[in-house]
């Protein structure tokens, strides 16, 4: 069965981005706007034994700001999305160490760049797809949140998305923060 690592952000404003994917996004009804973290992999690896290697590869990662507000995308193969602005380097060293575990480095995608996004059209033609960055990137807005938990998902035969795990980040305190000031 297919499974996925990823992170379902918390947007207060996130009605704009839902209604722009109901329109352009084929996978609109199957899962909610998301970052993924370890693209879907085919594996009956035991649920637990994948969380366990989560906690223990991201047990020092501390939640996070993240904003979004660049449409870019691999237009030609009619995907757009919203690029990770804040956060960028965070998603990015999430993805990293998480192919770093021996158990999921069988799955690493290296075939194409990793780019956190949040995908908001796909399945469109190269000329849909650039109309459609155009058009909405010109007033999308800025999407802000903090990054506090990863999820694990499966991908079930009708392609819906069902969230089978969460796992906390380390919550930043102003305390913890300050300690190596003094």
């Amino acid at each position: 069965m297919l499974k996925s690592i990823l992170i379902f952000p918390n947007f207060d404003n996130i009605k704009k981005i839902e209604s722009i994917r109901e329109k352009y996004d084929s996978l609109y009804t199957n899962i909610r706007p998301h970052i993924t973290l370890i693209f879907p992999f085919e594996s009956e690896l035991n649920e637990k034994d994948i969380l366990k290697n989560i906690k223990k590869t991201l047990v020092n990662t501390k939640e996070f700001s993240a904003s979004f507000q660049q449409v870019s995308g691999d237009f030609k193969n009619g995907y757009v999305w919203l690029e990770a602005d804040e956060g960028r380097a965070d998603f990015i060293q999430m993805h990293d160490l998480l192919y770093q575990n021996e158990l999921f480095k069988p799955y690493q995608r290296k075939d194409i760049p990793y780019i956190p996004h949040i995908t908001i059209g796909q399945s469109l033609s190269q000329s849909e797809a650039t109309w459609l960055a155009k058009d909405i990137g010109k007033n999308i807005g800025e999407f802000k949140t903090i990054i506090n938990k990863v999820s694990v998902e499966r991908i079930l035969d009708n392609n819906n998305s069902e969230e089978i795990a969460q796992i906390n980040l380390q919550t930043v305190s102003l305390s913890n923060s300050m300690d190596g000031l003094n």
